[in-house]
């Protein structure tokens, strides 16, 4: 199993240049975990994209609702926000920002390397480029490679 950010977790959704790739990664490593909080960062963006004319009406919707349909399935498995998350969190945010240079993470991205080292997933899926950097210096293999 894996845990996968916002950012990898869009590509199975949309249509993106890279999306088989990610789709090819959804089928190898099994179950996808994610944080609560993509269930939020998705809708955003759903509505975002749909409302800048990148997808057509009505369609953030039905991605909504796939991605709805998934959790509750079990396809995703959505891990909460609770006490083990919060402190897991503190710790990327201190590790992250004690390095010379410091490694900025935000928020959003501390809370799903945080979700990740909770649930002791040992690979986080990620698209952001700034996310990488924090989980690879929190020990977790970041895929893709």
């Amino acid at each position: 199993m894996s845990c996968w950010d916002t950012s990898a977790l869009l590509k199975l959704f949309l249509q993106e240049a890279d999306s088989a790739n990610f789709r090819q990664l959804a089928a190898d490593t099994g179950r996808i975990t994610i944080s609560a909080i993509a269930r939020f960062e998705t809708e955003a963006v759903f509505r975002r994209k749909e409302a800048d004319g990148a997808i057509p009406r009505n369609e953030a919707e039905v991605f909504q609702r796939q991605f709805d349909t998934d959790t509750q399935s079990g396809a995703i498995h959505s891990i909460p926000l609770g006490p083990a998350v919060a402190i897991l969190y503190s710790d990327v945010l201190r590790t992250c920002l004690a390095q010379t240079p410091p490694v900025f993470v935000r928020a959003s991205d501390a809370l799903h390397i945080a979700t990740a080292l909770a649930e002791g997933e040992t690979q986080f899926v990620t698209a952001d480029v700034r996310q990488r950097a924090a989980a690879t210096l929190m020990g977790v293999q970041v895929l893709p490679p």
